[in-house]
């Protein structure tokens, strides 16, 4: 577990993810302590962990598995690649390629609509703090590594069938919340399997 943990760690999409964290968490803190939005800053941040809770889902589906193509088509042939080579790191982790315009955009155009810093400090402290979760679990859905909680088994599971059951279904990766309100968590046993471009790991076997 250790060398995993290692491994995540000294990689550089999650340290771009923890670098934003880190950074805002000190804005949020130090202009918000000084203006006193505390009680606003709390809205933002848990609008910040919603806002990543929702395009999760949205992301997946839409873009990474083709409606949208258009918009990102260098996102989506990476993420064909990963449905290919699910195993490999390069194609594990949201690459930076997409993570700093990302959280640039999502500055600017907050700052825009807010004029808040401390406020946009603490949204982007919830959205990142979010996305680490996302990246952590979807490295854990695709390692070796058997999750301490029933919530880490089960969703370990759920993102597995969409790999290696059907990749049209179950797109959620920390939740399955949107999945169960666009229908797209059908009983496992009533979706055809499609045959994966890989063989499932002999890990995972058993649990289709």
């Amino acid at each position: 577990m250790n060398a995993y943990m290692k491994e995540f760690a000294k990689d550089a999409r999650p340290l771009f993810i923890g670098l934003v964290l880190a950074a805002d968490v000190v804005a949020a803190v130090v202009l918000g302590g000084l203006r006193g939005y505390h009680l606003s800053m709390l809205y933002y941040f848990l609008g910040g962990l919603l806002f990543f809770f929702i395009i999760e889902y949205f992301i997946h589906r839409f873009i990474l598995h083709g409606l949208m193509k258009i918009v990102l088509p260098k996102a989506y042939e990476g993420h064909v690649q990963h449905h290919i080579e699910p195993t490999e790191m390069k194609y594990l982790l949201t690459p930076n390629l997409y993570n700093i315009p990302g959280y640039i955009a999502v500055w600017v155009v907050g700052w825009l609509l807010t004029r808040n810093v401390p406020c946009m400090a603490a949204f982007v402290v919830g959205t990142s703090l979010s996305q680490l979760n996302y990246e952590w679990t979807h490295f854990v859905s695709h390692r070796p590594i058997i999750p301490r909680t029933r919530w880490g088994k089960w969703m370990k599971k759920f993102h597995l069938l969409h790999h290696y059951k059907n990749e049209n279904y179950w797109f959620g990766v920390t939740h399955p919340t949107m999945d169960i309100l666009f229908h797209t968590d059908p009983d496992r046993d009533s979706v055809p399997k499609v045959d994966p471009p890989t063989e499932l790991p002999a890990r995972h076997r058993g649990l289709f």
